[in-house]
């Protein structure tokens, strides 16, 4: 059974706010509205978004209650959305769960859904049609969110659930990179915004494209899941170590894995730098010139210096 970390941060649902003890946190609806979308409902009267509000609401609230009671849902979306759930093949985890780093942020989670020990993350739209790309910067800051306060489980899925009256789909999201999530989340903190700074940086790039935003999104994601998994993999190493110093074992054969002790010793080495500056002539005369392949240095930029 996957456990949950639970997260301190105190969710008011009468006035939606999020509060620390005494801080108050900054919900990620509202920022990605400010950050990402300014004009997404510039031009919606308030009265219709207040009903809209309230049917989606009531809509969670029928999603959730038919996921932790297992009673039949009563509403022909939460009908839709057991159907959804169960035949991809996923259980309800947790409802509204909160996610928080702690710091500036926190939001609730609709559905995190779990299949076969992997997780999914699951946000429920109502509205007439639904926003895609709002979506997937949605869930990807939920996903951020989520392995930043559970450090051993990775999201593997994100999804958007539409229930709009009889019509209903369980929409794939691409997720959005960390380093762009926490570029984003950095652009809030400072005041700045992040559709300034990502015009900045599409200035300074050159005129040709020379790999997709995706696949360069691709090795960001796998450069930042290496350095997640690096402690694990030197500490177990440090481990088996110790333990096989401890036990006398020189080499040691599971039959998939093979380590061997090499013993403590002294290493010798030339010292190539002070033979140069003792004997220069003498130095030239044993200079080997070998013809050597291009090479690539890439140098991820720090997230103060993208914000």
């Amino acid at each position: 059974m996957i456990e949950l970390v639970k997260s301190g941060v105190v969710f008011n649902e009468e006035n939606h706010t999020y509060f620390l003890g005494d801080k108050q946190l900054s919900g990620i609806t509202g920022m990605i509205k400010r950050q990402l979308f300014p004009d997404k409902y510039k031009d919606v009267p308030q009265f219709v978004l207040e009903r809209a509000a309230e049917r989606g609401t009531k809509v969670h609230h029928d999603c959730q209650f038919a996921d932790v009671t297992g009673f039949e849902p009563e509403s022909q979306e939460a009908v839709s959305y057991i159907m959804i759930r169960t035949g991809a093949g996923y259980s309800a985890l947790d409802n509204e769960y909160t996610v928080s780093d702690e710091e500036h942020f926190a939001s609730n989670i609709d559905c995190v859904w779990e299949k076969d020990g992997t997780i999914a993350l699951a946000d429920i739209k109502t509205t007439y049609k639904p926003d895609i790309e709002y979506l997937e910067w949605q869930l990807s800051i939920y996903a951020y969110l989520f392995e930043k306060q559970n450090p051993e489980l990775k999201v593997s899925k994100l999804y958007g659930v539409w229930l709009y009256n009889e019509k209903s789909e369980l929409i794939p999201l691409v997720r959005k990179s960390d380093v762009e999530v926490k570029r984003l989340l950095q652009c809030e903190i400072e005041g700045t915004r992040y559709l300034d700074t990502e015009t900045a940086l599409e200035h300074k790039q050159d005129e040709v494209q020379l790999l997709p935003k995706d696949v360069i999104n691709k090795y960001l994601e796998a450069v930042a899941e290496v350095e997640r998994i690096q402690p694990f993999i030197d500490g177990f190493k440090d481990s088996l170590k110790r333990a096989m110093v401890e036990h006398d074992v020189k080499s040691w054969d599971t039959g998939v894995l093979k380590a061997t002790i090499t013993p403590a010793g002294i290493k010798k080495s030339f010292d190539t730098k002070r033979f140069q500056s003792e004997h220069p002539e003498l130095y030239k005369q044993y200079i080997k010139e070998t013809e050597t392949a291009a090479s690539i240095r890439i140098t991820l930029r720090k997230e103060e210096e993208n914000a």
